[in-house]
């Protein structure tokens, strides 16, 4: 059977019989296509059905041979095809900052949460889906155990384990649940979204006890998760949403996310987020920093600290969240939110969309989703045009230390200066020069788009400018007139070098 580069290969076996599941996993498959090899842990799935799902990255022939079974089966060895296709493969870390795919194909995330999402009924949970595809999210942030404790009206029935003498027994996972998030999984990559999946639980609360499992039996749990969706190219792990409201010590949580690098055969994203106490984002299994601060967007400069600290790329996954609540972190209209994203765009960081409106139940579109009924959707999918628009693989700011603008981009290629929510009348040709990089010259030229980042629109300039001089920290073109900017408005400009 031929299969696409990138695509989820899944083979099933029939067992001898029924293992619970422990530590160690029921069998291994090794894979081989030349001098690529994965080593894919099997899962039970229901019965005495198990399986094995990985991502091929290589067009050829895999020849795969089962390892290590605690059971019989009924096939030991194979192979399969895997060919061209049209997918750009996993999202990993790319130029130390940013993302890009397998292939190279720059990603740039801009994502929304509904943190109970996994756990609605149709047809809320299918219409999710739809309604962020539509606007533009290229990523969700999801819980896989239920959430408990205020604004969740909806309680599933469907848990992830079974019980014994009243406690959860990981050793005895309920497969219609994890069915539920393979397909959840599988939607949004349908759709095109990232599935930025919250492994465990600080928002149970006592509700369900799911928050209440050792560190052995964390681990059991850990396993066989990766195990069913690592073959799935759009994963995402994030250990915990506000990591820090669950009472477990950071050695704990250093282990853990040294076991989840550990047994991840696809080298996922791997992230964990903090509610109030930062968590140390320079330990090795992090691939990215996820992290809670609205005050780190409110204005330029604070929110490119946290890449000085850790190099590695930062996403902002909660900046706070346009909506109608009186909570702190749930009332900023629109045009504030986004105003923090091109805050952070410039920062050379990146940001997530929550929506916090009461709805009708009670609840609200972060905790269980819906229809987007905000100003900063559409803004932010236009945002992530410009995005998508770069020719260069990301944003860094320029000169860090003393640009006045904050003008980000990559050395003489590429710039993006946002000019806050009330622009100025005019604006002058000038570029920070910035160390260390390619410094721009005199009789580089540069086109210049007007992009109103409130009404949608970018408006090339309609002339080119060529710098006449450089200094040690500026550059400008003393020789054009100023650019005639609408006055209060929202305003940001992308300078693209081109060929004079």
């Amino acid at each position: 059977m031929m299969f696409p580069r990138y695509d989820t290969v899944e083979l099933a076996f029939e067992g001898a019989e029924r293992l619970p599941v422990r530590a160690e996993p029921p069998f291994t498959v090794r894979l081989r296509n030349g001098r690529e090899e994965i080593v894919a842990a099997g899962f039970w799935d229901g019965g005495t059905t198990y399986r094995v799902r990985v991502c091929p990255e290589s067009a050829g022939t895999w020849t795969w041979t089962v390892t290590d079974a605690r059971t019989a089966l009924d096939r030991t060895s194979g192979a399969f095809e895997v060919g061209g296709g049209t997918a750009h493969g996993p999202v990993r870390v790319a130029h130390r900052f940013h993302f890009a795919h397998a292939d190279g194909t720059p990603f740039r995330p801009v994502g929304t949460t509904a943190y109970n999402w996994l756990h609605q009924d149709e047809p809320l949970f299918t219409a999710t889906v739809d309604d962020i595809a539509e606007v533009g999210f290229t990523k969700l942030r999801f819980m896989v155990f239920p959430q408990g404790g205020g604004y969740v009206e909806h309680v599933p029935t469907l848990m992830p384990f079974e019980k014994t003498d009243g406690r959860w027994d990981v050793s005895r996972p309920v497969p219609e649940f994890f069915q539920r998030l393979d397909h959840a999984v599988a939607l949004l990559g349908a759709r095109g979204i990232q599935a930025d999946v919250l492994i465990y639980d600080a928002y149970d609360r006592g509700q369900f006890g799911l928050d209440s499992l050792s560190e052995e039996e964390d681990a059991v749990y850990l396993r066989y998760l990766v195990a069913r969706l690592s073959g799935y190219a759009h994963v995402w792990w994030s250990l915990c949403n506000e990591f820090d409201q669950l009472e477990r010590p950071d050695d704990r949580w250093d282990r853990t996310g040294a076991l989840l690098a550990a047994v991840d055969p696809h080298d996922h994203l791997r992230s964990i987020h903090n509610w109030i106490e930062i968590y140390d984002n320079n330990q090795p299994w992090v691939t990215h920093a996820s992290i809670q601060n609205g005050a780190a967007t409110e204005d330029f400069g604070r929110a490119s600290l946290y890449r000085d600290v850790w190099k590695k790329p930062v996403v902002l996954d909660e900046i706070k969240y346009e909506g109608d609540i009186p909570d702190r972190w749930g009332h900023l209209d629109g045009p504030e939110l986004v105003h923090r994203f091109w805050i952070t765009t410039v920062a050379g960081c990146y940001a997530s969309h929550g929506e916090s409106f009461r709805t009708e139940n009670g609840s609200l579109h972060i905790v269980e989703g819906g229809v987007l009924r905000g100003e900063s959707p559409a803004r932010i999918a236009f945002l992530r045009s410009i995005l998508d628009d770069l020719v260069v693989p990301g944003l860094d700011p320029i000169d860090k230390w003393d640009d006045p603008a904050h003008v980000a981009g990559w050395h003489r290629h590429q710039y993006v200066q946002y000019l806050g929510r009330s622009a100025p009348s005019s604006w002058s040709f000038r570029l920070p020069v910035g160390q260390p990089g390619e410094s721009p010259e005199v009789g580089d030229a540069f086109d210049v788009d007007i992009i109103d980042t409130w009404n949608m629109t970018a408006t090339p300039v309609g002339r080119r400018f060529t710098l006449t001089e450089v200094g040690r920290n500026e550059a400008f073109d003393r020789a054009s007139a100023p650019v005639e900017l609408p006055a209060g408005a929202s305003i940001a400009l992308r300078i693209t070098r081109v060929e004079a």
